[in-house]
């Protein structure tokens, strides 16, 4: 079999220290690979999420740099903050790319990121919420608190999203992930009021039936929490915890249809795969 080796970055997401935030793998193309191929590769990295990114070589498209796609080990998915982060850090940092803000193609649209100091600002589309039900089984699963409120991602109709009314709940979760796991596609986001100084919201993300227990520390998600709580309060600025294992912090802004999320990252890892040619 005729092989070709490339280059993979593995970067710690929304944090500013290593072995803390969310890890992603973000492996740069030139051209892109098979489906088949970048699925296998998310699969064998086994993190949350593997980015891939092409140079948009300027053909009529003045719009964005790179194309980019994120795949769980599982399933290619339409947006994903952390992988995203974590791509342009790379882009910024190892690829000599010159300017402060890089400009994505993305099945969510144009996504942007902005350099500021040590941090990266993203530009992501809000996601909608909409009242809806939760079944009976998956709050039993999460541990069987009453929430205040259940909502639906409209925009991603596989994701639920539950709201509690203190953070403690949110913190000592330990959902039946083989229940969870049964969802078809669908994850579970579950959020409560922040319960400690400059926090906001405390928040997780449950989405075993896509290849991933918890995700550590979610941009995506926080485009969807993040709306909500600043629209609860009463002003566009909010602050989130995730509160996993390795948890983050997320600053939010809202503007609009668009969520401005503010983090930092940190290489860990840099090298060569071989993929088949």
């Amino acid at each position: 079999m005729t092989t070709k080796n490339l280059p993979i970055y593995q970067i710690d997401a929304f944090s500013d220290m290593l072995f803390a935030g969310n890890p992603a793998a973000v492996v740069p193309l030139s051209a892109w690979l098979s489906d088949d191929v970048m699925q296998k590769i998310a699969m064998e990295n086994n993190l949350s999420e593997t980015a891939f990114f092409v140079p948009i070589d300027g053909d009529g498209d003045d719009e964005a740099d790179f194309h980019i796609r994120w795949f769980t080990p599982t399933v290619e998915v339409p947006l994903c903050g952390h992988a995203t982060l974590a791509s342009s850090f790379v882009i910024f940092n190892q690829l000599g790319f010159s300017g402060d803000l890089v400009r994505f193609q993305s099945k969510s649209g144009i996504l942007t990121a902005r350099r500021e100091g040590d941090a990266i600002v993203l530009d992501f589309p809000k996601q909608q919420i909409v009242a809806q039900p939760v079944p009976d089984t998956v709050i039993a699963a999460l541990g069987g608190a009453t929430p205040v409120e259940t909502f639906g991602v409209k925009s991603r109709d596989t994701d639920m999203v539950v709201v509690y009314d203190n953070a403690t709940i949110v913190r000592e979760m330990n959902p039946d992930m083989s229940i969870l796991a049964k969802l078809a596609d669908r994850g579970v986001i579950v959020t409560a009021p922040g319960d400690k100084t400059g926090l906001d919201m405390v928040s997780r993300y449950f989405l075993p039936a896509l290849g991933i227990d918890e995700d550590p520390v979610t941009g995506y998600m926080h485009c969807v929490v993040a709306p909500y709580w600043a629209d609860k309060l009463g002003r566009d600025e909010v602050v989130g915890h995730q509160a996993s294992a390795r948890g983050g912090v997320v600053t939010c802004k809202v503007s609009g249809d668009r969520v401005h999320l503010k983090g930092e990252a940190v290489l860990y890892l840099k090298g060569e795969i071989t993929v088949p040619a």
